[in-house]
């Protein structure tokens, strides 16, 4: 039984991943974005008060390095800016990059909207905490090496 439900399990998420994916292509290959960069722009939008590149490596669980890569990139294309220098600066979208991140962040909202249309809310709270401590739980077996 547990081997069924793992392979549902499995097979669910991985379609679900994919067809993310696939939307979240089309979100960005308008602004030559790559997912990283989505994660980043709305992470800074959603948090309202900027983020430092510590806080979006914590935040994603990627890689410090790699976000600090990212943040460059979005400096360079101007869809961040940064409040000052240093460890501890701030990063925060751009006049452009907000309209740009407001309309894909609308886009996901109708999209979340759409795909959950058939459920009733408390259904929806209630799959979120399973998933929550589903993810935790594997994560900890998973890191029990």
């Amino acid at each position: 039984m547990d081997t069924l439900r793992f392979l549902m399990f499995r097979r669910s998420f991985d379609k679900v991943l994919k067809d993310i994916k696939k939307k979240e292509m089309s979100y960005m290959s308008d602004y030559g974005l790559r997912a990283v960069h989505m994660g980043c722009l709305l992470r800074i939008k959603q948090s309202g008060r900027g983020m430092t590149v510590t806080e979006l490596a914590k935040e994603s669980q990627t890689d410090k390095a790699l976000i600090s890569r990212v943040i460059k990139e979005l400096t360079s294309d101007g869809f961040v800016t940064t409040n000052g220098s240093g460890y501890h600066k701030r990063y925060f979208l751009t006049e452009e990059s907000e309209k740009i991140v407001s309309d894909i962040a609308g886009d996901i909202g109708e999209y979340m909207a759409q795909a959950r249309r058939d459920i009733p809310e408390e259904d929806m709270q209630k799959f979120y905490e399973v998933l929550a401590t589903l993810t935790h739980n594997i994560s900890l077996i998973a890191n029990d090496e």
